[in-house]
């Protein structure tokens, strides 16, 4: 049904929504509108601009179930996080947990904070997961956040964050989310996992451009989290530039210090209408389907997965080890029309809710032709 908002399978079987995922036919529409808008009436539809802007804060709140307060709009996923880094109250000899094998989008944001004497302390990555007891032996008197993702970008490893955010909740430990891997295909949940703070692009599983990513902020720590970028929208009254008075909001719209990236905006709300649409529910059932496909057909021809097989511990990647190169495959599979990405010296798959089992069939019998 959904597969003609997608032009691209009609020249590829595009499989690596976990890197750049190409955008919908209503996400094209709701930039032209923007464009043509700006183009032949420019400034006067500011107000239905920014009121379509606060629509699509509601909706994004709505994906992880938030308040609109606690959302902020961001450039991408690395923005997010170092509004975390460089906003909160570091005191010398405190430590932070960060997994081993983070993109390093989740490592660098962080590794810069040792500049103020804050220790970074690593999770081990044992065999393709992250161990709650791991994470609980880190943990001591001076450790201030966990900063983890939601699924991890290698090999798909889906981490319980309920256990996580009752750990940390239990600890007094602050719980940081790189959610990029996860959100628009796995339900979130900011309140029943007690996540603190979360950051996403929208570029991959939401199916949106690159250049707009959403910030969460529990309403409790946003008057404690200190913007590491002020301009004139972080204040209160921000229209009011005739007069200046130093009052920030007491929203996460503080940490939006100027213009926004509107275009970029209306496009991320027109992707996550059509997720709503579908439901993220039926989403990750197809792709958990998908997946259990994959690994199927993987498994026949003795390849190894070095994604989990349970449910429960994977996201919508499946990688996979066999008797070929994985750069040279991927080459190979391009030139067929086949697109899929190289992790950790894997093979990464990652379809999405309009991806067929047709596809997945071409893939294998692609990999077939080329390793007989």
């Amino acid at each position: 049904m959904y597969r003609s908002e997608f032009p691209i399978t009609k020249h590829y079987v595009f499989l690596d929504h976990a890197g750049v995922a190409p955008i919908s036919m209503r996400v094209k529409k709701a930039v032209e509108r923007f464009t043509i808008e700006a183009l032949e009436v420019g400034l006067s539809n500011y107000k239905l601009w920014m009121d379509r802007v606060e629509e699509i804060r509601s909706d994004c709140a709505k994906l992880i179930n938030a308040d609109r307060d606690e959302i902020a709009f961001t450039k991408n996923t690395s923005h997010g996080l170092s509004i975390v880094t460089e906003g909160l109250d570091w005191k010398k000899g405190e430590n932070l947990l960060v997994c081993e094998k983070e993109f390093p989008s989740n490592i660098y944001p962080w590794l810069n904070l040792q500049r103020k004497g804050i220790k970074v302390k690593f999770i081990p990555f044992r065999g393709g997961e992250i161990l709650i007891e791991d994470i609980e032996r880190l943990i001591d008197s001076k450790t201030k956040i966990l900063t983890i993702s939601s699924v991890q970008f290698s090999n798909g490893f889906k981490v319980n964050l309920k256990k996580v955010g009752e750990l940390c909740r239990k600890k007094g430990v602050l719980l940081c989310v790189d959610a990029i891997q996860s959100l628009g295909v796995i339900p979130m949940n900011v309140r029943e996992f007690h996540v603190d703070f979360l950051s996403a692009d929208g570029h991959k599983w939401l199916l949106s451009p690159e250049g707009t990513g959403i910030f969460y902020c529990r309403k409790a720590l946003i008057e404690e989290l200190n913007p590491p970028l002020i301009g004139w929208k972080s204040i209160q009254n921000d229209y009011n530039f005739d007069h200046i008075n130093f009052l920030l909001k007491t929203s996460a719209q503080k940490f939006e210090e100027g213009s926004l990236n509107i275009m970029g905006i209306y496009a991320l709300g027109a992707a996550i209408d059509l997720l709503f649409e579908v439901g993220i529910d039926k989403i990750e059932s197809k792709i958990l389907s998908i997946g259990d496909l994959i690994i199927e057909e993987a498994e026949k021809r003795n390849f190894r997965v070095k994604t989990p097989k349970c449910r429960e511990e994977r996201g919508g990647i499946i990688s996979i080890v066999g008797n070929f190169n994985p750069i040279d495959m991927k080459k190979r599979l391009r030139k067929e029309g086949i697109i899929v990405n190289v992790r950790d010296g894997a093979i990464r798959i990652s379809p999405h809710f309009y991806n067929t089992e047709d596809e997945i069939f071409k893939l294998f019998d692609s990999i077939d032709m080329v390793t007989k």
